[in-house]
């Protein structure tokens, strides 16, 4: 999973992530932004979750659903829900790409603490 942290000609914070990732940069973007408070919290669950103290976190946001777990993490648009997944047949291919998105637990949490360096240093 790559990504790119850049600053765009409106002076606003923009994350973005590779092909099959793109939702996790869109998330980024609308979920988090450069909210030091949401970060911290984030990066607490993650920390719970490594020491196993949690089993899954679930953070429903304006535009996204974040789901954490020791294992992963999935970025699921709310528009697009899960209903649409279960009664597709199995065959259906659809473009998700920037409407779901998975990763490991231990890139996205390199990721949120680069998010972070990123949001510290380029805040005004």
């Amino acid at each position: 999973m790559d990504y790119e942290y850049t600053i765009d000609e409106y002076g606003q914070l923009n994350a973005q992530f590779s092909i099959g990732y793109e939702a996790m940069g869109l998330w980024f973007n609308e979920e988090i932004e450069s909210n030091q408070a949401v970060i911290t919290d984030l990066l607490e669950r993650i920390h719970q979750l490594e020491q196993r103290k949690s089993s899954h976190f679930h953070i429903e946001g304006k535009e996204f659903q974040l789901r954490l777990n020791w294992d992963g993490v999935e970025v699921l648009a709310l528009a697009l829900g899960i209903e649409v997944y279960e009664e597709l047949p199995e065959s259906t291919h659809l473009y998700d790409q920037e409407s779901f998105s998975e990763c490991g637990l231990q890139d996205f949490k390199q990721a949120v603490i680069t998010w972070q360096e990123f949001v510290l240093t380029h805040k005004r």
